[in-house]
């Protein structure tokens, strides 16, 4: 990829893995940290110049939805093997007592976040514990999270840990792919 930051331009160059979709673009990590891929200033970290899409070996990727009413964020972290690959989406609404403020991790309202606070609802999207921080110890009011474990070939099944109400598993193959190339 041939591209770089927004809003200031610094150059960025290597390969990076793909997480997902986000307005037209792609969720990608680099160095540790998700990131939106996309020709919009306004909804994407990281615009492009040049990119290539390569394909990796193939994952198994396993996907529980958990009802996460009367629980918190660290409940169903408690459940999850943090050394293996996992992605949280859903929404979540558990309100803080202070109405409908703004609060959390937004560095603009429509930019990519993996976690993102308005208004006592939680909107997760391909977020991990690192991100959850403000919001760990929140009871959940009502929603569902999806976990996903991403597997490569041959490693063993992965699924939360006892005590969580899985309302749906669902399994799909999916074949990673990165994206590859340099930012001047």
């Amino acid at each position: 990829m041939i591209g770089g930051t927004n809003p200031t331009p610094q150059p960025v160059t290597g390969q990076f893995p793909v997480i997902g979709v986000w307005q037209n673009g792609l969720i990608v990590e680099r160095d540790g940290e998700l990131r939106a891929v996309g020709p919009s200033p306004t909804h994407h970290n990281l615009y492009p110049l040049k990119a290539r899409l390569i394909q990796g070996e193939p994952l198994h990727v396993v996907a529980e939805r958990v009802e996460l009413r009367g629980h918190t964020l660290r409940w169903l972290l408690s459940r999850i093997d943090q050394s293996r690959p996992y992605y949280l989406l859903g929404e979540v609404e558990m309100p803080d007592g202070r109405g409908p403020a703004i609060t959390g991790r937004l560095d603009s309202v429509d930019s990519y976040n993996p976690a993102s606070y308005r208004g006592g609802v939680l909107q997760l999207h391909y977020a991990r514990a690192r991100e959850l921080e403000p919001w760990l110890d929140r009871v959940a009011v009502r929603g569902e999270v999806v976990v996903q474990f991403w597997l490569k070939p041959g490693e063993a099944a992965v699924t939360l840990g006892t005590g969580a109400t899985v309302l749906k598993r669902l399994r799909t193959c999916t074949p990673p792919v990165v994206a590859t190339g340099s930012w001047p």
